[in-house]
């Protein structure tokens, strides 16, 4: 398993997360809900004061890749050119089939 690559990802997804809540009209409280974990630990998320587990990360980008609008975000910030991503199965060709961007 790439560590650069998960690192990457965590990174990305920390940086994005309000502007994927935002795209999907998600309060921090609506996500906490969602993806399984407290409203305080999503702002530690944000604020980059806690380390996403694996699990977490997963299913953060899980989540946010099968929804339209955030996954229109995450391709434009090149998420899914990352190692890690690509060997969940997700990809940017696989990405741009599914919501017909090009």
């Amino acid at each position: 398993m790439d560590s650069s690559g998960i690192m990457d990802c965590v990174e990305l997804m920390c940086d994005v997360l309000p502007q994927l809540r935002k795209a999907l009209d998600f309060t921090q409280e609506d996500f906490s809900k969602i993806i399984g974990i407290s409203r305080q630990s999503v702002i530690n998320i944000e604020h980059k004061d806690k380390k996403l587990t694996r699990s977490i990360l997963i299913s953060m980008i899980s989540f946010f890749s099968l929804r339209h609008e955030s996954a229109k975000i995450l391709y434009e910030q090149g998420l899914y050119r990352n190692t890690f991503v690509n060997e969940m199965g997700f990809s940017e060709s696989m990405v741009l089939k599914i919501y017909e961007w090009r």
